[in-house]
């Protein structure tokens, strides 16, 4: 088959590692993949590391597919009025932003992927709802796999992760300094980023994040820690696999929260033991190769009907979500900024604070050292 792989952004994100997992995995059944973005990114040189054909305009690609598989609802709207009667999937990776929410149109998607159970509700909610096909989360095995063996006790921890930031972050690194770990941390609010995760992955005993990065961790034989800036659910087991992954590892899969005791409690009950046991679960349950052949029988069984052209101005749409997701991606901008700048405020009234109370102790301390003596001698007079 003939099979476009769309996403608006090729980055370092859980959607991107998705979007070039399963396009290498299509590959390597011999399928004729492309992956189309529209925003450049660092995942393009994994992407060509991989051996992808990787397009960012529209007329390089092929002038007819047999399928689309669109992560997001920008690419989505295009590509449907470039292939007007190609049948479309749409892999639905969030609950937190527009830019995953299908188009609401009929006939646009035929069939919707979704990874979890918490996405699998958001969608059956959606005014417009085609196929929905229940999959999880594929990693690599052969990429993504146990290259050092766990310390006991752990010595080194990773926080990977775009999202994590300010006390959050800090909360995490009191537990981890008290518990005698170090910690380090790759991503966007980092400043560093994870561009070898199978080999940054293997340099920690514990793996600290959520959805593709604890699959991945999983994969790499890491004891796995759920912990985010929506939440926390803590170690994966096998006991709680499944109540986690139908959450998508997010955090959210238990109506607890996470304080610094319960943090420094869970590190407490470490075991390397964790790591081994989720390279099964990882092997088990995430295999990229599976999940490529389920995606494949899909796109066979919907390339077999052609869609039907939709009477609607689908480039307009498309405009209007990429408008939308760059003044949302704005907004996010601007809030970040905003507990930034109150966080160094709060940092700056502190010290100020403090400035300002050093010569009152002093004068406090020069009037209590010139009164003491004189109680003293006024006690000794009686």
């Amino acid at each position: 088959m003939e099979i476009v792989v769309s996403t608006y952004h090729l980055g370092l994100g859980g959607t991107e590692s998705y979007t070039l997992t399963v396009a290498e995995q299509l590959q390597r059944l011999g399928h004729d993949v492309t992956v189309f973005y529209v925003e450049l990114g660092p995942g393009v040189d994994i992407g060509r590391q991989f051996g992808l054909e990787l397009r960012n305009r529209e007329d390089d690609l092929p002038v007819t597919c047999d399928v689309v598989f669109a992560q997001e609802s920008i690419t989505s709207y295009q590509l449907a009025d470039r292939y007007p009667t190609t049948p479309q999937a749409f892999a639905v990776h969030a609950d937190e932003y527009d830019l995953s929410v299908p188009p609401q149109l009929p006939g646009v998607v035929q069939a919707l992927v979704v990874l979890n159970d918490r996405i699998e509700r958001q969608v059956r909610a959606l005014a417009l709802t085609p196929e929905i096909v229940r999959l999880r989360q594929p990693v690599d095995t052969k990429r993504f796999y146990p290259r050092t063996a766990l310390n006991d006790p752990p010595k080194r921890a990773l926080l990977l992760g775009n999202y994590v930031d300010l006390d959050r972050r800090d909360l995490l690194m009191q537990a981890c300094h008290a518990s005698g770990i170090e910690l380090q941390h790759l991503g966007a609010t980092s400043g560093k980023w994870a561009t070898q995760p199978e080999l940054e992955l293997c340099g920690a005993d514990i793996v600290i994040g959520k959805a593709r990065v604890i699959v991945e961790a999983m994969a790499s034989g890491r004891a796995a820690y759920v912990y985010d800036h929506n939440g926390g659910d803590g170690w994966v087991t096998p006991e709680r696999y499944l109540l986690l992954e139908s959450d998508n590892f997010g955090g959210q899969a238990e109506p607890t929260a996470r304080n610094l005791e319960g943090l420094r409690a869970d590190l407490a009950a470490y075991s390397p033991e964790l790591g081994q046991a989720n390279r099964d679960l990882a092997v088990a349950n995430h295999s990229a190769s599976r999940h490529g052949q389920e995606l494949v029988s899909l796109f066979a069984r919907l390339a077999a009907t052609p869609r039907e052209r939709v009477d609607a101005p689908l480039r307009e749409m498309s405009r209007l979500a990429r408008l939308q997701w760059t003044s949302e991606g704005r907004a996010m901008g601007f809030a970040a900024e905003i507990v930034r700048l109150r966080a160094e405020l709060d940092r700056a009234n502190a010290e100020l604070a403090r400035r300002q109370a050093r010569p009152v102790r002093r004068a406090v301390r020069s009037v209590v050292r010139r009164l003491g003596p004189r109680k003293d001698q006024s006690a000794q007079s009686v």
